[in-house]
């Protein structure tokens, strides 16, 4: 992310995209690799003492708890499955299993795991994540939620993790993948017996440990199936060791915070699209100029960016989109994402552009949200942005991004008073999201900073209901006192 020299207005910190790669460097990623296999060989060292030399381990590495625990779960599960195989007169041999094999498939399954659960993880950062959690796989999960900013994310479906587990399985060549996973949601589901359980495996009596052991093949294989949610009790159980010993990537991975922050704003965009009128009347004008950003909430300032631009610089010809293209779409939307951080950076001079989309992925990439003085009167922050946020997930001063508490670790940031005004950042985000008239845009966001927004925002809609060209046309006059000084003297932007 480049900085863009802007000589005739110093105050303005406008950026733009570049395409510098943080990806991991091979050397890199192969030491990283040797590193991890080397830490997976000792976990398979505790695991063979906690179930004795009269157990072959088979097992993998990949699961939902520590890895040497990890280990001797699966090395029950696929006892099982033999045991199967062999009743049923499938095969009358069995696999020699290498250790060296198993410790390569483990980690393809953790990678494959952290990349299925995170789809803008690549390779190599799932690599340098798993690293950083010394091949703890939930760990470093754990660590990219962190990292990354992401808000509620236990409270996902199950399907998320089985999902990750069912891929990791099949990446690591599992022999029942489904068994894997059906194995796991039964240890999630009953996880304080099954810790006991794995507990009494460093007990010095060897009555105590066998006995855990069957305990703990008949909780595999034979309990009644659980219930799907319980897969997430032990997702909290490793972010509470996680909270007790905090780690983070030491690489600034602004690309990934970017591609989450997209995916959060391209969501936006769906939402307006869906409350739009059919057809294609809005469609450049949504390409053109609808952004995101504004003194609203996101779906609210597209539409009403859309809107304006449609009314105040009309096609110079009819034009006929009936698809509008995904290129086009992620365009705005990236252009959207560039002058939200333009904003803020303009807005706070010690920021910069990495702290800039944290503080954005913290406030749901609401500007009236990141921006604590946007709205310095409480009581208008419910008419400024986020009548849509409130009803989503109440009261908005509990989700307000504090930038005096929102930056990295080990930055000492503190941000105090804005370093410009509204007008001077607004200028800032039109610029660098390349609108066709940026003058006019920042005058007119400004303005609705300056006036009551209420007739406005009640035209809204605050649910799934369409907006009707007759909807439209109330917005747009209802809007007429937010830029009627902006009405006069425009000429076309085409």
């Amino acid at each position: 992310m480049a900085r863009v020299s802007n000589p005739c207005h110093p105050d303005l910190r406008i950026y733009e995209p570049n395409f510098a790669s943080e990806q991991p460097r091979l050397k890199e990623e192969s030491k990283s690799r040797s590193y991890l296999l080397q830490k997976i060989r000792s976990y398979y060292g505790k695991a063979q003492k906690l179930l004795g030399r009269s157990h072959r381990l088979q097992g993998l590495c990949v699961g939902l708890l520590d890895p040497a625990s990890n280990i001797v779960i699966n090395s029950l599960i696929e006892r099982k499955h033999e045991r199967e195989r062999d009743r049923d007169h499938r095969s009358t041999t069995c696999e020699v299993v290498v250790e060296d094999d198993l410790k390569r498939r483990s980690l393809d399954g953790m990678v494959v795991f952290l990349t299925r659960l995170f789809p803008n993880l690549s390779e190599g950062l799932a690599v340098r994540y798993l690293r950083l959690a010394k091949a703890d796989v939930l760990i470093a999960a754990c660590i990219v939620v962190s990292d990354q900013c992401i808000e509620g994310f236990d409270a996902s479906g199950p399907d998320v993790i089985n999902m990750a587990l069912r891929c990791a399985g099949l990446a690591a060549r599992h022999p029942d993948a489904y068994r894997f996973v059906f194995s796991w949601c039964n240890i999630s589901s009953r996880i304080d017996d099954a810790l006991r359980l794995l507990a009494a495996l460093h007990e010095p009596q060897r009555l105590r440990r066998s006995d855990a052991i069957i305990k703990l093949v008949h909780m595999l294989n034979y309990e009644p199936p659980s219930r799907e949610r319980d897969v997430w009790l032990v997702w909290r159980l490793a972010e509470a060791s996680f909270r007790r010993r905090p780690r983070s990537a030491p690489q600034l991975h602004t690309n990934l915070l970017n591609r989450t922050l997209q995916d959060t704003i391209h969501g936006y965009y769906l939402q307006a699209l869906a409350l739009l009128p059919p057809g294609s009347r809005f469609h450049r004008s949504l390409i053109k100029a609808g952004y995101c950003y504004g003194p609203f909430d996101p779906v609210s300032n597209i539409i009403i960016n859309t809107i304006w631009y449609d009314a105040n610089f009309p096609p110079s010809m009819k034009l006929e989109l009936d698809v509008m293209g995904t290129r086009s779409l992620h365009r705005v939307e990236n252009r959207s994402l560039y002058g939200m951080v333009s904003f803020l950076c303009t807005r706070y001079h010690e920021l910069d552009f990495h702290q800039a989309v944290r503080c954005l992925l913290q406030a749901d990439a609401n500007l009236v949200l990141a921006d604590p003085n946007l709205v310095t009167d409480t009581n208008l922050v419910y008419d400024f942005g986020i009548v849509r946020d409130v009803l989503r997930h109440g009261p908005a001063s509990a989700f307000r991004c504090k930038l005096q508490t929102q930056a990295p670790p080990n930055t000492g940031l503190t941000v105090g008073h804005p370093d410009t005004g509204i007008e001077e950042a607004f200028l800032a985000a039109a610029t660098a999201a390349c609108h066709p008239n940026p003058d006019a845009q920042a005058q007119l966001l400004t303005s609705c900073c300056k006036v009551d927004p209420s007739p406005v925002l009640s035209l809204l809609p605050i649910d799934s209901h369409k907006l009707s060209f007759q909807d439209l046309s109330l917005l747009a006059r209802a809007s007429e006192p937010v830029y009627s000084h902006l009405q006069g003297g425009q000429c076309s932007a085409e």
